[in-house]
């Protein structure tokens, strides 16, 4: 009975290690994970490799060691379960048929950005190489310039100023743009991909704060991004409804 109990001690450390770094506010050295797991380094490197192997950590250039996509992606489908995602889910299927574009909902990472979390395909015969568990640009994608509008400033300035380093858009741009998302209350881009558009609209929950952004994706030539578009209209209803659903008023 006693053998039965015994686990797999070095499944158990590891696990250990990814719960320290998950938890710190900023990439680790091996010093520093050394010290919070109680692990020799020698012995520590060698876990720290097969984690950076498997995707569950990253290492950066400066030697830190933060979580990595893998582990990324198994809190998404965590968080496929979670209270917005299944409140979401009627709203994004019925928005999906009465549309027959493809329609999805992201969510908001500290220190990541925005991420995908569900995703219902149209039936027109379009292929994006996106799906759950995808982290999009702040400042080029319609759900990003939501979370770009409507976060607080310190949550998304880091990101928007890499982005900004990056050229992905200029500053003049981006101010006009995140302008016009708080005036009509709903982003579009037909620049992220050739040939696809997509428009994006807020979710707020009861302490009117925004948890999530409902969108939709479709071809340029047939997805209307204009503000009186069928499209445009039906997403900002539907936007809100969910946002009432979950205490917004």
């Amino acid at each position: 009975m006693e053998q039965e109990k015994k686990g797999i001690q070095s499944i158990e450390l590891g696990f250990s290690i990814l719960k320290e770094v998950s938890r710190a506010d900023k990439p680790l050295t091996i010093t520093e994970i050394s010290k919070l797991s109680n692990m020799p380094k020698g012995q520590l490197y060698r876990y720290l490799i097969s984690l950076c192997k498997v995707g569950a950590l990253e290492k950066d250039s400066d030697l830190r060691y933060s979580l990595g996509k893998e582990m990324v992606t198994m809190g998404v489908f965590a968080m496929q379960k979670t209270d917005i995602t299944a409140k979401a889910f009627p709203y994004i299927k019925k928005l999906n048929e009465r549309l027959n574009e493809t329609v999805a909902l992201a969510i908001w990472v500290e220190d990541e950005g925005p991420l995908i979390v569900e995703w219902e395909e149209s039936k027109k015969p379009i292929n994006l190489n996106i799906r759950p568990g995808t982290l999009v640009e702040l400042t080029t994608t319609a759900a990003g310039r939501i979370f770009a509008t409507y976060l607080p400033e310190e949550k998304t300035e880091t990101i928007i100023q890499k982005e900004l380093e990056k050229k992905l858009i200029d500053q003049v741009k981006l101010e006009s743009i995140l302008a016009f998302v708080k005036k009509e209350n709903y982003a579009y881009t037909s620049e992220y991909l050739s040939g696809i558009s997509a428009i994006a609209a807020p979710v707020f929950d009861y302490k009117k704060e925004l948890i999530a952004v409902l969108y939709i994706v479709g071809l340029t030539e047939a997805l209307d991004i204009s503000k009186e578009s069928t499209a445009v209209r039906e997403l900002i209803i539907t936007a809100r409804e969910l946002s009432e659903q979950l205490g917004y008023s």
